[in-house]
């Protein structure tokens, strides 16, 4: 451990300059907003739920969990600021306003859910290079909203499970803890793209001029609401997703996507098709990948997920090159498919963006691209373990 490292980690335990050192290591001088104490407070002492997940780089001063929230807190920010034109964000204006931006993009989308629904599943088919025939989607803006009947549970499950070894026990573990990652980089994939609105602009204003500018508030006021409410709500945000594995008389999945906006619908889409990727990361065995859903699937981990997620898939998606962007559903799927040693240790690569990461995605591109047929896409969507609500 360096002496600077030392004397830093000293004056952190010192409570009378705690704040103060920790506000310049994790905010950039151009930011004034800043996060809800307890949500600072669960960074330093690394109590959030991807805390041991095992994939975050060797961090210095502060841990890397920081430096990704300082990143993705700065982009917040700055988009939110450019949506409500001022210099510093009201946190109390943004809480007053965002209930009524949604209730005004509903009001605003109504002559337009069949076109809105249609738009929304074109675009995520179109962002992920995804054939007409290879996944079933089904999209409603919807204001009945509701958990009931979907699969995930506030809390981590208690699964009871006989193991054959120790050993397996291990790998169980080690499962739950990538399948958070995984988790997190769908939330992340997800937040990311609900802004893509913006690449529709034309086809919004032809419906309702007023559509893109309530969008762009919206949805800026829901991710900087991330950072400023430590108990974000477990339940209902605008949106619900399940996707169904080999569901159709043609063993395609199916997801069925419901939000109350065009944006989050999007969002929601986005989710599924994740979580079909993703589905390739269980473990082979039914019993050990219920354990492993059982455990890593809980709506209590969400918040962080959004908070965390989105810079994670950012590092993910910067390392790929723009030629092969296209091709990122099959780097993922790969990624997703490894072992949780050698998933833990790729993922260490790519989040600390090294040169080693960047070769380590073009091996999966060769790969992906020598093997590569004209159906290998539709055969990867169709191909996972399990179906999820059959795990819970």
């Amino acid at each position: 451990m360096s002496k600077y490292k030392k004397l830093v980690q000293g004056a952190l335990n010192e409570s009378k300059e705690t704040k103060l050192l920790f506000e310049n290591l994790l905010y950039e001088d151009s930011i004034t907003e800043r996060i809800h104490p307890k949500l600072e407070e669960d960074l330093r002492n690394g109590s959030h739920s991807l805390a041991e997940c095992g994939v975050f780089p060797e961090g210095d001063v502060i841990s890397y969990e920081m430096k990704l929230i300082r990143e993705r807190f700065k982009e917040v920010v700055t988009r939110c600021r450019e949506a409500f034109d001022v210099d510093n964000i009201d946190n109390s204006m943004i809480m007053r306003e965002q209930m009524g931006l949604v209730f005004n993009a509903m009001d605003l989308e109504q002559p337009h859910l069949k076109e809105l629904e249609e738009l929304a599943v074109k675009m995520v088919k179109e962002e992920f290079d995804i054939p007409d025939d290879a996944i079933v989607f089904e999209a409603k803006l919807t204001q009945d909203i509701s958990l009931d009947g979907t699969s995930k549970e506030e809390s981590p499950q208690l699964v009871d499970e006989e193991f054959n070894s120790h050993e397996e026990i291990e790998e169980a573990n080690a499962g739950v803890k990538k399948r958070r990652v995984l988790n997190a980089m769908t939330q992340g994939a997800a937040k990311k793209v609900n802004h893509m609105f913006h690449m529709v602009h034309e086809e919004l204003t032809n419906m309702n001029p007023r559509l893109p500018q309530n969008y762009k508030k919206m949805m800026s006021a829901a991710d900087y609401m991330y950072f400023i409410i430590p108990d974000m709500d477990n339940g209902v945000s605008g949106g619900v997703c399940e996707a169904d594995f080999k569901s159709d008389e043609d063993n395609r999945p199916i997801i069925k996507a419901k939000a109350m906006v065009f944006p989050v619908l999007i969002h929601e889409l986005v989710k599924g098709v994740m979580e079909v990727l993703s589905a390739h990361g269980l473990p082979t065995e039914k019993n050990i990948a219920e354990y492993v859903v059982g455990k890593a699937d809980f709506l209590a981990a969400e918040p962080w997920d959004m908070r965390l997620g989105p810079a994670m898939w950012g590092r993910f998606c910067d390392a790929i090159p723009d030629d092969d962007f296209h091709l990122k559903h099959h780097v993922y799927t790969e990624i997703a498919s490894m072992k949780p040693f050698q998933f833990n240790a790729t993922m260490k690569e790519i989040l600390a963006k090294t040169k080693r990461g960047k070769e380590i995605i073009i091996e999966i591109l060769k790969d992906v691209k020598d093997e590569m047929k004209e159906d290998d896409f539709n055969e990867s969507m169709g191909d996972s373990h399990f179906n999820i609500d059959d795990l819970l």
